[in-house]
Protein backbone atom coordinates (compact mmCIF):
# COMPACT_ATOMS: atom_id res chain seq x y z
CA UNK A 1 0.00 0.00 0.00
CA UNK A 2 1.25 3.49 -0.88
CA UNK A 3 0.99 6.22 1.72
CA UNK A 4 1.28 9.93 1.04
CA UNK A 5 4.13 11.59 2.86
CA UNK A 6 2.76 14.10 5.31
CA UNK A 7 6.15 15.44 6.36
CA UNK A 8 6.83 17.16 3.03
CA UNK A 9 6.67 20.89 3.54
CA UNK A 10 4.89 22.85 0.80
CA UNK A 11 7.40 25.65 1.20
CA UNK A 12 11.12 25.20 0.86
CA UNK A 13 12.51 26.62 4.09
CA UNK A 14 16.04 27.06 2.74
CA UNK A 15 14.73 29.11 -0.22
CA UNK A 16 17.00 27.33 -2.71
CA UNK A 17 14.19 26.37 -5.04
CA UNK A 18 10.72 24.91 -5.24
CA UNK A 19 9.90 21.75 -3.34
CA UNK A 20 9.14 18.44 -5.02
CA UNK A 21 5.50 18.79 -3.99
CA UNK A 22 5.21 22.31 -5.44
CA UNK A 23 6.64 21.12 -8.76
CA UNK A 24 4.35 18.07 -8.75
CA UNK A 25 1.25 20.18 -8.20
CA UNK A 26 2.19 22.77 -10.84
CA UNK A 27 3.12 20.08 -13.38
CA UNK A 28 -0.29 18.49 -12.82
CA UNK A 29 -1.97 21.87 -13.35
CA UNK A 30 -0.07 22.28 -16.62
CA UNK A 31 -1.16 18.77 -17.64
CA UNK A 32 -4.79 19.72 -16.98
CA UNK A 33 -4.40 23.03 -18.82
CA UNK A 34 -3.15 21.16 -21.89
CA UNK A 35 -6.22 18.95 -21.98
CA UNK A 36 -5.04 15.77 -20.25
CA UNK A 37 -2.70 14.78 -23.12
CA UNK A 38 -0.36 12.00 -21.97
CA UNK A 39 3.27 11.79 -23.01
CA UNK A 40 4.33 15.28 -21.98
CA UNK A 41 5.13 14.54 -18.36
CA UNK A 42 8.80 15.53 -18.58
CA UNK A 43 8.03 18.73 -20.47
CA UNK A 44 5.29 19.61 -17.96
CA UNK A 45 7.64 18.88 -15.06
CA UNK A 46 10.44 21.02 -16.49
CA UNK A 47 8.04 23.86 -17.28
CA UNK A 48 6.66 23.76 -13.74
CA UNK A 49 10.14 23.68 -12.21
CA UNK A 50 11.30 26.62 -14.34
CA UNK A 51 8.19 28.67 -13.60
CA UNK A 52 8.38 28.09 -9.86
CA UNK A 53 12.14 28.73 -9.73
CA UNK A 54 11.71 32.02 -11.55
CA UNK A 55 8.84 33.01 -9.26
CA UNK A 56 10.89 32.26 -6.14
CA UNK A 57 13.87 34.17 -7.53
CA UNK A 58 11.66 37.14 -8.35
CA UNK A 59 10.07 37.09 -4.90
CA UNK A 60 13.48 36.82 -3.26
CA UNK A 61 14.79 39.76 -5.27
CA UNK A 62 11.72 41.83 -4.39
CA UNK A 63 12.32 41.34 -0.66
CA UNK A 64 16.04 42.08 -0.60
CA UNK A 65 17.16 45.37 1.00
CA UNK A 66 18.97 46.40 -2.19
CA UNK A 67 15.60 46.75 -3.92
CA UNK A 68 14.15 48.97 -1.22
CA UNK A 69 13.80 52.65 -2.05
CA UNK A 70 16.87 54.59 -0.87
CA UNK A 71 14.81 56.53 1.66
CA UNK A 72 13.74 53.25 3.25
CA UNK A 73 17.08 51.42 3.12
CA UNK A 74 18.26 53.08 6.32
CA UNK A 75 15.35 51.50 8.17
CA UNK A 76 15.73 48.13 6.40
CA UNK A 77 19.35 47.74 7.48
CA UNK A 78 18.88 49.04 11.01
Amino acid sequence: MIFARRDINMYNENKEGPTHEQITLRAYQIYLEHGFHPGNDLADWLAAEKELTETLAREGADSSPTNVEPSLQKHATA
